[in-house]
């Protein structure tokens, strides 16, 4: 699993074998959800929404830094 970022009790990861398009999973102890490069989100259990407005931030700033994470692991290539 990669680990793409951690700040205070929360962290980014990309897995391996996932599916297009790039996005990064959002690990908090509240919850989890997903992240796209588009900024749009979906949750599984909710991630609090200052969480989520620092990690949307985050990922818009470290696009290239994700899409190489993506790649590293194996994922197939983005859709769009």
């Amino acid at each position: 699993m990669g680990k793409v970022h951690a700040h205070g009790n929360w962290f980014l990861k990309v897995f391996g074998n996932e599916h297009p398009p790039v996005h990064v999973h959002v690990i908090h102890p509240d919850g989890k959800a997903v992240v796209y490069l588009d900024g749009s989100v979906v949750m599984g259990k909710p991630v609090p929404d200052a969480v989520i407005s620092q990690v949307v931030a985050w990922v818009a700033a470290h696009e290239t830094e994700i899409r190489a994470e993506w790649r590293r692991m194996d994922n197939p290539p983005d859709r769009g």
